[in-house]
């Protein structure tokens, strides 16, 4: 004897709902311990980072400074026996205002003034407003400018997270 597609349906939604509880579960304990783990070792790692980033500040400021000296003949690098330092031009330049004087706006007027709109890019069409294109045009219309409306039907499934547990227990 066969079982009906609407009984064999509901006994595989229910083991799906069993294993997705147990998924969440694990998934939860696991969140909850890495989260102990986190606050057991931050107040170390923050304290770290920020002397790291202290002393990072230290010896750029200090490289710097004695650029010369440490670099006589131009070089941009240092090695030394725990690493390398020095100094490194962008691939990819960015382009900044002067001072604080020069802003956007005014490097805009003078690049127009200058060169024209050389340098800006052209107008951006408005994009097709597609909810009122689907609401005013009827199929043949659509189909005479090239579009169709789509309405294939898509899978989905729904568990019922309010079944007793002991049924959920019974389906796994």
């Amino acid at each position: 004897m066969s079982t009906p597609p609407a009984a064999w349906l509901d006994i595989a939604l229910g083991k799906l709902l069993s294993i997705t509880l147990s998924h969440e579960s694990q998934t939860a304990a696991r969140d909850a311990a890495i989260l102990l783990i986190q606050q057991e070792y931050s107040p170390v790692i923050n304290k770290d980072a920020a002397r790291i980033s202290k002393l990072t500040a230290e010896i750029e400021a200090f490289y710097r400074a004695n650029s010369s000296e440490l670099a006589p003949n131009g070089e941009k690098s240092l090695q030394l026996g725990y690493g390398l330092v020095g100094l490194r031009a962008p691939a990819n330049p960015a382009l900044v205002p002067l001072d604080d004087r020069w802003t956007w706006e005014k490097i805009a007027v003078k690049l127009k003034a200058e060169f024209g709109k050389r340098f800006f890019h052209l107008a951006k069409a408005p994009p097709i407003d597609k909810v009122k294109v689907k609401k005013l045009l009827s199929a043949e219309q659509l189909t005479k400018v090239g579009m169709r409306l789509d309405s294939t039907e898509a899978f989905f499934l729904e568990l019922n997270r309010l079944a007793p547990a002991d049924e959920q227990q019974a389906a796994a």
